[in-house]
């Protein structure tokens, strides 16, 4: 994606006026505090590396991949521009609907025919079933108010089409948090819409659910009650003890962390000195705070948190204000992808994984930008 966020730069800078403070505008570069917590998570993981690690060729190339926070402001730009040249479009989903039926024909012609089975996972395009289902579980939250506010029978017609063929290949991906992204998001969505498409949309989702797991439908109890059997030699177990070494190894070094993805390497060696039996040494920790709290320290915690803390205050906001359906959509949307994130994140490491990364850059940054640039006090002083 890199090339892309690189393109919608480009492209954002050749139809922006080219003084300082538009291109602040067009970029987002006007948020002091969200470039401040920015600024807080990134630069306390560099400390970390610059602390604590070698410094090596392999610790140089990972601070240069953080250059992936770019595509946040590239996305924001084009929200941003669209708004503010008050462009009308329509969604449709058209080309989402057809992704989501092919991945699933791909998965039926790959195990002659079945569709969700615990022993053929589906994953898409990914290499891993978990990093798929994160990323869809991000878009089926996201398209829930398209669903709920809608006023366009086609675009309707459409997000419920993505809902659907989402929420069975969420199934079939068999990832727990991903199902409790799922209902977080749709739970969330009532409390925020409370009209009878919401209340449909969740009495059916957990209905489905609920009977699902009642009835052992494609062995999803069995597949709910495996969370609680935790055994050191099954993936629950191997979780508890990389979170037992990755929170003993930010108490060593809490301030400023050991830097991004350098905590792996030290795993093993907390393993010996915590008596664990245990030899799973995965790339992270398997939860994305814990990620941030060994590789980023308190400090890069506070920044990581506050960023989409301040995120949802702002859509927040942006929601109870809204006049136009596209701004309850979009707000409410990125408010649900928001939520979807932070449930898959307390077994998975959702921003380190570059599939559900973008799709959390691309949701949140054109959505901020959009309705930054529908914004009459900003466009005025403008």
């Amino acid at each position: 994606m890199d090339i892309v966020f690189v393109l919608m730069t480009f492209a954002a800078i050749a139809v922006s006026e080219k003084t300082w403070p538009k291109i602040q505008s067009t970029f987002g570069l006007k948020s002091k505090l969200l470039l401040c917590l920015f600024g807080a998570y990134f630069l306390s993981g560099i400390l970390g590396y610059v602390l604590y690690s070698p410094m090596q060729a392999n610790e140089l190339t990972k601070i240069g991949n953080l250059r992936w926070i770019w595509g946040f402001f590239a996305c924001f730009s084009a929200g941003y521009l669209l708004a503010k040249r008050k462009i009308q479009f329509n969604w449709y989903f058209s080309a989402l609907v057809l992704v989501l039926i092919f991945i699933i024909a791909k998965q039926l012609d790959e195990t002659s025919g079945t569709l969700i089975s615990r022993e053929h996972r589906i994953q898409g395009l990914y290499s891993n079933p978990n990093y798929f289902a994160m990323a869809v579980a991000l878009v089926w939250a996201t398209m829930l108010p398209f669903a709920i506010y809608n006023q366009n029978n086609k675009s309707r017609i459409g997000a419920a089409l993505v809902l659907f063929f989402a929420g069975v290949i969420l199934i079939a991906t068999y990832t727990r948090t991903s199902w409790i992204a799922m209902l977080a998001a749709v739970s969330v969505a009532l409390i925020y819409s409370k009209n009878k498409k919401a209340f449909a949309i969740s009495a059916f989702v957990i209905g489905v659910f609920s009977l699902a797991i009642l009835l052992n439908w494609f062995d999803l109890k069995d597949r709910i009650l495996y969370s609680f059997n935790i055994q050191t030699n099954n993936s629950q177990g191997e979780r508890f003890a990389v979170w037992n070494a990755a929170w003993h190894l930010f108490l060593d070094h809490p301030t400023f962390g050991v830097g991004f993805e350098y905590a792996a390497k030290l795993f093993r060696e907390y393993y010996v000195k915590l008596g664990q039996s245990t030899s799973y040494v995965p790339g992270h920790t398997h939860n994305q705070f814990f990620d941030v709290l060994t590789g980023a320290g308190i400090v890069g915690l506070a920044g990581f948190l506050g960023a989409f803390i301040s995120g949802l205050v702002f859509f927040h906001k942006k929601f109870k204000s809204a006049t136009e359906v596209i701004e309850k959509q979009l707000s409410l949307g990125a408010i649900l992808c928001i939520v979807a994130f932070f449930g898959c994140s307390f077994t998975e490491t959702p921003i380190i994984q570059q599939g559900p990364r973008n799709y959390i850059l691309i949701i949140l940054g054109f959505s901020y930008g959009y309705l930054s640039g529908k914004d009459k006090k900003q466009l005025s002083s403008e």
